[in-house]
């Protein structure tokens, strides 16, 4: 297997673009899984995963290392050709994470949508008020927050590093029976960067 494929195909880049076919490459990296284990590791249906796994390997994303026979037709077992995919901005269609993104997106809506027991609209003596009125969501947790930060170069890259170890320490949390959660957070500057401040 080799360390790193550059990608040169503009249908292998839509792969790794895709976040379910992205996700089922992945899991060939570490080492051979049958399709019935993808099925396990994805929650995807077997017809689906020999879709896109055939898909992968017409590709050279993937490849058929072995072999086991049983009664009936053998089991395959999948794995990647590489450790690791680069694919260059030209062959991007959309900017890196926009199909997470719109996942993320879509799945704070319906919890939303599951959560909101309406609107209260009312005065308080001071001016007309509006209040969300929320319920508990037992099919899991969602959260949105933004805020506009003012930091030095410095403080910000000190938080993006924060945010990189609670989500991996967190990460390492994982096991059996545990409700898989899409987590997406991120830091940029605003505005024209050549205007801002110095020292602040």
């Amino acid at each position: 297997m080799r360390e790193t494929l550059d990608i040169t195909d503009p249908r292998a880049a839509a792969v790794l673009t895709h976040p379910r076919q992205r996700r089922i490459l992945l899991l060939l990296v570490d080492r051979a899984r049958p399709l019935s284990e993808l099925s396990r590791l994805t929650d995807a249906p077997l017809n689906l995963l020999h879709h896109h796994v055939r898909k992968l390997v017409s590709l050279g994303l993937a490849r058929i290392e072995r072999e086991q026979s049983r009664a009936g037709s053998p089991v395959k077992f999948y794995r990647a050709t590489a450790r690791a995919f680069f694919v260059p901005a030209e062959l991007m269609n959309d900017a890196p994470g926009a199909g997470l993104n719109a996942e993320l997106r879509e799945a704070l809506a319906r919890s939303l949508a599951r959560s909101l027991k309406g609107t209260l609209y009312f005065h308080d003596g001071q001016g007309p008020r509006m209040r969300v009125v929320k319920e508990p969501d037992r099919r899991g947790v969602a959260a949105e927050t933004w805020l506009e930060l003012h930091l030095s170069d410095s403080a910000a890259t000190d938080l993006a590093r924060e945010i990189r170890a609670l989500l991996e320490r967190f990460q390492s949390r994982a096991g059996a029976g545990h409700r898989r959660y899409l987590v997406h957070a991120a830091i940029a500057p605003r505005g024209d960067p050549s205007r801002a401040p110095r020292g602040t």
